[in-house]
């Protein structure tokens, strides 16, 4: 009796023993295996040699409702082969395999898996694009061009490219076959307008040294758990991928609908590589963003081609929150790096949209800038997110020595005014009258829906004190009302994803990873880094192979697949990453009441069916 009683002990040791362990209730973290169990891969990425070459990559995973989205039927191939000072060369090449599984490795290559294997390299700051593949079964791949190739001894030439492979090339006129026959190992160069390396070993130790070397120069987030570092640098090498390494502009998305440079995202983006350490690459996009072209006065279009740098006319217009992110932007990157010259530069756009904030919040009856579609783009109406962000960035150009100070203050009165409305500020306002016996007043009136999860990122950039009312009651609106699945939606009823633009989820308002990493840097801020860590796992664990999505699908959990990767995604994730603080002394599980409730539960029925086990154990031994 006595061996079984020790064992029965030894066994409820063991069940509580794991239970403790368990990374969903006591301890926050996850495993770095988690989000590469799930079936999820990436269907388009952006690869760049960071100096003047981008290609775009169809992976040959299928969107789902590719039809219906309207998402071009691309097999495995590479597409878009930009050469910066020239444009989009006319080169495709078709990779010719079903791919299943796809992937951005931390060496900066792109890998996809079938029966074969394709590895795209774009090396650093050189002109070659190399496969390297592994063969099983037989399959060619087809080099498509506008101009005829030429043989000489083992290489083959057109009027753009050179190729180099240890595979059998077959020459059909504009084309070039790459035939793979045989199991084994072999590579392909591809040169531009340059002619071939041929020492591909080279090559290959040269990109990973350049990576590694890059990746080395990363700000190291102190408090980050080891298990997110992976996603962390993966996340670092997608947004150098999706800047246009010649004009330094960044891509929304390798999606196709959103292959263009948002000068918002763009802007988030840069102050996630500027954060971060990597100067450089902040700088390009900040120049960039100094000189492209205005809608008048100093103002910005809502979308770029990603390619050439020219404005999308008509698309979205106005917006009005990059005013103050670039300032916001600019403010920063001076005070990282001190950089005074850079200041000369970017000055005349600061003085020429300075002088248009300051113009029209003397001029508006409620001293707020004019209206505009901001973050969300659905509806034109006066934004807390553009009003805050604008108050923000001139907050921030005072502290440079613009003389803004007055319509700053006039800025930050009108808005705790008008948008706060005792216990959240409402995210948009329009304008009604009102009639009274002395006539017609002019006033804002909220414009449903009220509460929505953009109020929060402008409080976690220091619009308000963390501590005031003001935004620890917001905070709570916000997340009580729109956590959906663990993370948060934007708005309710969010139709988004779902019946009126895009169809890839099951249900209404997805959580979106930017809104859900919103409320982790409200946690970071504030030192309650469990908290915040918990959400970064959260987006890790709903990412496409450590890809970060723009939102997940509410119930499934599945990422959403049309707007996969997001470059503000991966932003956010370094931007919270490296505000991590020491934890407070306030960590309990508050902010995790189901959670804590759900693990009580299940202590409390291993707690009981041991007592069952032992109890049958004792009276069976007895009757024996």
């Amino acid at each position: 009796m006595d061996k079984r009683k020790k064992m029965v002990v030894k066994v409820i040791i063991l069940l509580f023993t794991l239970l403790l362990s368990f990374p969903g209730y006591f301890v926050i973290g996850t495993s770095s295996e988690s989000c590469y169990s799930n079936p999820y891969y990436p269907s388009y990425l952006l690869l760049s040699n960071w100096r003047n070459i981008s290609v775009w990559i169809p992976t040959g995973i299928q969107v789902i409702n590719r039809e219906l989205n309207g998402f071009p039927p691309y097999n495995a191939s590479i597409r878009n082969i930009f050469l910066g000072g020239i444009g989009i060369l006319n080169l495709t090449v078709c990779l010719g395999i079903n791919t299943k599984k796809a992937y951005l490795q931390l060496n900066n290559t792109v890998l996809l898996e079938c029966n074969n294997s394709i590895c795209i390299i774009l090396p650093p700051y050189t002109s070659y694009l190399l496969l390297i593949l592994k063969v099983k079964s037989p399959f060619n791949i087809t080099i498509k061009s506008n101009s005829s190739w030429l043989a000489q001894d083992n290489e083959f030439r057109n009027n753009i490219s050179w190729l180099i492979s240890n595979g059998s090339v077959i020459i059909k006129r504009t084309n070039l076959i790459l035939s793979f026959q045989k199991t084994g190992e072999y590579y392909a160069e591809i040169s531009l307008l340059v002619p071939p390396y041929e020492n591909i070993s080279h090559l290959l130790l040269l990109n990973d040294n350049s990576v590694n070397s890059w990746i080395s120069k990363s700000v190291i987030p102190k408090y980050l758990p080891k298990s997110l570092f992976r996603e962390y640098y993966l996340s670092l090498l997608l947004i150098k991928d999706d800047q246009n390494p010649y004009l330094g502009d960044f891509a929304a998305s390798p999606s196709p609908i959103y292959l263009y440079s948002w000068v918002r995202d763009s802007s988030f983006a840069a102050l996630a590589l500027q954060e971060s350490g990597h100067y450089y690459s902040a700088l390009k996009y900040w120049l960039w963003m100094a000189n492209a072209t205005s809608m008048g006065n100093g103002t910005w279009y809502t979308r770029y081609n990603f390619y050439t740098g020219k404005p999308c006319i008509g698309f979205g217009i106005p917006e009005l929150d990059s005013l103050g992110l670039f300032e916001i932007g600019v403010y920063n990157f001076y005070i990282l790096t001190h950089n005074a010259s850079f200041l000369d530069e970017v000055k005349p756009r600061l003085c020429e949209i300075i002088k248009y904030q300051i113009y029209e919040i003397l001029k508006s009856k409620f001293h707020l800038v004019p209206e505009d579609l901001s973050v969300w783009e659905d509806r034109l109406a006066y934004h807390f997110w553009t009003q805050s962000f604008n108050d923000l960035g001139l907050y921030d150009m005072e502290k440079l020595g613009f003389n803004v100070s007055y319509e700053e203050k006039l800025l930050n009165e009108s808005i705790l005014k008008y948008f706060w409305k005792n216990g959240y500020f409402a995210s948009a306002l329009g304008e009604s009258v009102l009639y009274e016996e002395n006539g017609e007043v002019e006033v804002l009136c909220p414009l449903p829906p009220a509460i929505d999860s953009s109020t929060l990122l402008p409080l976690d950039m220091g619009y308000l004190p963390l501590d005031s009312n003001y935004t620890n009651q917001d905070f709570n609106s916000v997340v009580s009302n729109l956590t959906v699945n663990g993370g948060l939606s934007r708005f309710p009823d969010d139709l988004y994803h779902y019946s009126e633009s895009l169809y890839d989820s099951c249900e209404p308002s997805p959580p979106w990873v930017i809104t859900t990493l919103f409320e982790a840097l409200y946690y970071a801020e504030k030192g309650e880094t469990n908290s915040s860590i918990k959400l970064l796992c959260w987006a890790y664990n709903h990412s496409r192979q450590g890809l970060l999505p723009e939102a997940v699908a509410p119930v499934k959990g599945y990422p959403l697949p049309t707007t996969s990767p997001l470059t503000w995604s991966s932003a956010m994730f370094i931007i919270v990453s490296l505000s991590l603080k020491p934890q407070t002394s306030t960590t309990t599980n508050k902010e995790c009441p189901k959670e804590f409730i759900l693990s009580s539960i299940i202590i409390l029925i291993i707690l009981v069916i041991s007592i069952i086990i032992y109890r049958k154990i004792i009276l069976h031994t007895g009757h024996s």
